[in-house]
């Protein structure tokens, strides 16, 4: 019977396995097929990821190329200007070696179209001075023509007025002496006039033509001031804006120094929640090898609890006629006895040594039927069974006052049994002590012959004195045996239900952390991300504030350069005004001394002049008187 069992049993665990064994195929298949579109799929993101890093890589390269372009395009234009700003101060310094050299081209053209001026002036005087000398000489002749008359008729008075014309002859000539020289003078005096006056116009005309140079000058350097400190305000607003520039570059480069820290602590923060992640997934496929087994271990311990508890229900180990009127549906049972008790698994060979061929009765639901059940069995020969009638009262016996030395307990307290069969049980285990081997109960029969004796190994001591005992190579499942793999798989299965929610409360617990782990490193992901395009940007920013500097800085230079060229320029103007200056107070003495002079010269010829006419009135006296 037991191998029959075994049989069942196996083949029930062989089709439970059989099952498994399908599943766990479909889920190699499946996982197989996962992993290939899983290759498929990284395979596609690797190239989709290895083309857009082609394309950044030549997007890189281009940008490159280009910001190197654009730096040799930009020193070439800062080359090319300085090279211009070079030529333009030549042409500045030729400009005004060319307007010096003009002006004094003009100073020399004013002074020669004054001298034309002069000359022309003197030539008018000179025609003035000749036409009244003719007009004089035609007078002469006149007088002349009247004299020779007047000296024809007064040839009688010459000899007397001979003596009188030496005389005044010797006046004449003294006074003609007298005027020449008076004459000279005048002339003298009048040409050192006329060179004075030259010299002064010259010298108006050059004061004139400083005065403008130095107006000028003056325009030129106060427009180069007003240059100068429109430089200097823009180098002081560059200035400001470089060192705003500097501000912003340092705090960007502050803030890009933090966005870096913080992008390390948030590719950290990710690396510990794939760390997280992976150990909770760890643990969870942990979990799930576990709960696997525990579903295995239940499956396998339901199987046996169900094979074993049809076998109880079946009567299997019950004899032949308890089997037969258990299978028959013409009377009802309230089950075998041996299906009520509840016996710890070592004590099991001891009751059934005890219960002998009692632990194959049925416990009846009416004992009216009791004969008929009799008869049937007789009829059908079915063979024998044994009834448990109820409602009736079984009489209790005295137990023994002392337990037996070295018993391990009476056999009655070792059976747990519903209320109704307790009196019956404990009836049937009347005084039966339990004994852990055969030596000691012998030794306590022979000293109380009231008891019987049972042992752990199944042989038992009638209160008669007959010893059962032995065994044989095949043993059949015993019913309380039986009951005790039943009941004791039934609290492994409630262990095993009570690990198998604890576990999956882990499993949940477990997916909870994974799923709230996986939200985190996505958004660990997401903020390490944003963290990386913030630092981008910041580097960018960096990037563009730098040139942003540079080309201020190089503004600066620039303005520097220009104010120090527009300083020197002033300096140089101003060396010009100074020079001019002092030319213009040379030449306004000189003119105060020519005028000076001038006035006396004036006057030295007014009375010269004066003087000249005096002789000449006094000579034309003279000649009257000489020629009367």
């Amino acid at each position: 019977m037991r191998i029959g069992d075994i049989i069942k049993e196996v083949k029930r665990q062989i089709g439970s396995l059989q099952r498994q064994a399908g599943k766990a195929r479909r889920y190699q298949a499946l996982h197989a097929d996962l992993q290939v579109l899983d290759t498929h799929f990284s395979h596609r993101k690797l190239q989709s990821l290895e083309h857009e890093l082609s394309e950044c890589t030549g997007e890189i390269a281009r940008v490159s190329e280009t910001e190197q372009t654009t730096r040799d395009q930009i020193n070439d234009g800062e080359a090319r200007l300085a090279a211009a700003r070079r030529g333009l101060d030549a042409a500045d310094e030729k400009i005004t070696g060319a307007r010096a050299k003009v002006q004094q081209l003009e100073n020399e053209i004013a002074s020669l179209r004054h001298r034309i001026e002069f000359n022309e002036k003197h030539a008018v005087e000179l025609q003035q001075w000749i036409d009244r000398s003719r007009r004089e000489i035609e007078s002469a002749e006149i007088k002349l023509h009247e004299q020779n008359a007047e000296i024809e008729s007064a040839n009688a008075l010459v000899e007397e007025t001979a003596r009188l014309l030496e005389q005044k002859n010797q006046q004449l000539e003294h006074l003609t002496a007298d005027a020449s020289k008076r004459r000279e003078v005048f002339h003298a005096s009048d040409q050192k006039l006329r060179d004075v006056q030259m010299s002064l116009s010259k010298d108006e005309v050059r004061l004139a033509a400083i005065a403008e140079d130095l107006r000028e000058l003056r325009e030129r350097r106060d427009a180069t001031n007003r240059d100068t400190e429109t430089r200097r305000a823009r180098i002081v607003a560059a200035g400001a804006g470089h060192k705003t520039l500097h501000a912003k570059v340092t705090e960007a480069r502050a803030a890009t120094e933090a966005e870096r820290q913080t992008v390390e602590q948030l590719f950290a923060r990710v690396r510990s929640q794939e760390e997280t992640l992976r150990q909770n997934q760890s643990a969870l496929a942990e979990v799930e090898r576990k709960l696997a087994a525990i579903d295995r271990a239940i499956a396998e311990k339901e199987s046996r609890h169900e094979v074993l508890r049809q076998l109880n229900e079946e009567g299997e180990g019950l004899a032949q006629g308890s089997q037969a009127l258990l299978k028959s549906k013409e009377f009802e049972f309230a089950g075998a006895l041996a299906a009520q008790l509840g016996v710890s698994h070592e004590f099991v060979p001891a009751i059934e040594a005890a219960l002998g061929r009692n632990l194959h009765a049925l416990v009846l639901r009416d004992n009216a039927r009791a004969a008929e059940i009799v008869s049937y069995l007789n009829q059908e020969q079915l063979g024998q069974a044994a009834l448990v009638l109820e409602r009736i009262d079984h009489r209790e016996r005295p137990a023994s006052k002392d337990l037996p030395q070295n018993a391990i307990g009476w056999a009655a307290d070792k059976v747990r049994t519903p209320a109704p069969l307790d009196a019956l049980v404990k009836g049937l285990l009347h005084n039966v002590a339990l004994f852990e081997n055969l030596e000691e109960a012998l030794n306590a029969i022979a000293k109380n012959s009231e008891i019987a004796a049972t042992t752990l190994r199944g042989e038992y001591i009638s209160h008669e004195g007959i010893l059962f005992g032995g065994s044989g190579k095949v043993r059949s499942d015993s019913l309380l045996e039986r009951k005790a793999r039943i009941d004791a798989i039934a609290r492994e299965l409630i262990d095993l239900k009570r690990e198998q929610t604890a576990v999956e409360q882990r499993r949940v617990a477990a997916e909870s952390q994974i799923a709230g782990g996986t939200m985190a490193l996505e958004k660990a992901v997401a903020l390490h991300r944003e963290a990386q395009a913030t630092q981008t940007a910041s580097v960018s920013k960096i990037s563009e504030l730098e040139r942003e500097q540079q080309s201020a800085e190089h503004e600066l230079e620039s303005l520097e350069f220009e104010r120090v060229t527009l300083e020197r320029q002033i300096a140089s103007a101003d060396a010009q005004i100074q020079q001019f200056e002092e030319q213009s107070a040379q030449l306004e003495g000189k003119i105060a001394g020519d005028r000076a002079e001038i006035s006396l010269l004036e006057a030295q010829r007014n009375e010269a002049l004066r003087q000249e006419e005096d002789a000449s009135a006094l000579l034309a006296e003279l000649r009257i008187a000489a020629a009367t």
